[in-house]
């Protein structure tokens, strides 16, 4: 009997749907407020706007690949967020600590138009790593107290300068620049 039980629980598992995925929005609102693993190991769906451009992230074996920092927005206290579409609305909401970003990495990223900010469309996983992110040199000088960069990985030495923050990492990530 147990047997026959375990062989259709495991066959209703097979066939069964996989879970929706989750919107960008949704999950990175969840990441501000420190609910984030309930959607770990969850594909994360979403558009946004590259301000960041390309960085280089080096990975285990010495080699590089491009990593993008995805701005999907700015967010309100109250949880509505707003398009940021220019240069600087993205640095308006940086002085105001309201951006809204995910991190993105994966095997075959493109790098973003160097022309200036582009909209992309993206998907990726949560697994519950983070990403530190340096605000852009223009909104360093804030009324507004930065929560600064992700736990393990403050700046090493006292000279550094430059305002951080943490954002939620997407690994195995796909990217369509529109």
């Amino acid at each position: 009997m147990l047997r026959a039980t375990c062989a259709v629980l495991g066959l209703l598992a097979l066939v069964a749907p996989p879970p929706p995925d989750v919107d960008a929005i949704t999950f990175a609102l969840a990441f501000k407020a420190g609910n984030a693993d309930q959607y770990k190991n969850r594909q994360i769906t979403g558009s946004g706007v590259t301000f960041h451009g390309a960085i280089k992230e080096r990975i285990a074996d010495g080699s590089t690949r491009t990593s993008l920092v995805v701005t999907l927005g700015a967010a309100t206290a109250d949880g509505k967020v707003s398009p940021l579409r220019t240069w600087d609305d993205f640095v308006g909401a940086e002085k105001e600590r309201t951006t809204l970003v995910v991190a993105l990495s994966g095997p075959n990223l493109p790098s973003p138009p160097a022309q200036g900010p582009a909209t992309i469309d993206f998907s990726g996983v949560y697994d519950g790593q983070v990403r530190t992110i340096l605000r852009v040199p223009q909104a360093t000088e804030s009324a507004v107290t930065d929560v600064g960069p992700c736990p393990g990985e403050q700046p090493r030495g006292a000279d550094v300068k430059g305002s951080f923050y943490c954002a939620p990492l997407l690994t195995g990530a796909t990217v369509t620049i529109r």
